[in-house]
């Protein structure tokens, strides 16, 4: 469903996230807050073999395909997926050469303590990056967008996924989510540095990304 959502764009979006994150100074795994089913995990650890990719979801489901997709890889010695809370990552200070998340922090209940939680366990000088949803602000393109993003996607999750909820909720959450300008804010208030904005498709995904 989110493939076909996105018309594949979903995937390019992860790609570019990961080559943003350009060179890792410092040792320790990459941590994947909010892994889900791995998507951007897999991405990772294709892009850089060096490095082990740790994942964290609170979905034991999620987890499930998760692990049987990075079995089917053969990646289970690279790819560690656990379960946990992005308020309270089980991982020491300082510990991991990057923090990544995608499609994320709209979903946490504490988005001031979850960026703080990543800023703690990322190395001195490591980035911090979140891939999110968010609203274009193209004249012309902005209410196509909400159009089709409001209703044409419930009515899909309800048809191909058999989940009109949740895919109710996605619109719901992204319109009631900060804008870009308020999340880079949000993360140089969690002591953040440099933080920058790539904005995709129009608008309607964005990568920020800042060091510790």
């Amino acid at each position: 469903m989110n493939r076909l959502m996105t018309a594949g764009l979903d995937l390019a979006w992860r790609r570019r996230a990961v080559a943003l994150l350009g060179p890792l100074g410092a040792g320790g795994p990459i941590l994947d807050v909010g892994t889900g089913t791995a998507d951007l995990a897999l991405i990772l650890a294709r892009a850089r073999p060096d490095v082990m990719i740790a994942g964290l979801d609170p979905s034991p489901e999620m987890l499930a395909v998760g692990r049987r997709k990075v079995a089917r890889r053969g990646l289970e010695r690279r790819i560690a997926l656990l379960r946990g809370d992005a308020l309270a990552l089980p991982c020491p200070a300082a510990s991991c050469a990057a923090v990544v998340s995608a499609f994320t922090l709209r979903n946490v209940v504490d988005l001031p303590q979850a960026l703080r939680e990543m800023r703690r366990v990322v190395v001195p000088g490591g980035p911090v990056l979140c891939l999110e949803l968010s609203q274009p602000r193209v004249a012309g393109f902005s209410p196509l967008f909400r159009l089709y993003f409001t209703r044409l996607v419930p009515m899909l999750g309800a048809l191909v996924a058999g989940q009109r909820e949740a895919y109710s909720y996605l619109p719901a959450s992204v319109e009631a989510f900060l804008s870009p300008t308020e999340l880079a804010r949000a993360m140089a208030e969690a002591g953040l540095n440099g933080v920058r904005v790539v904005r995709l498709a129009l608008g309607a995904a964005t990568i920020h990304i800042g060091w510790r």
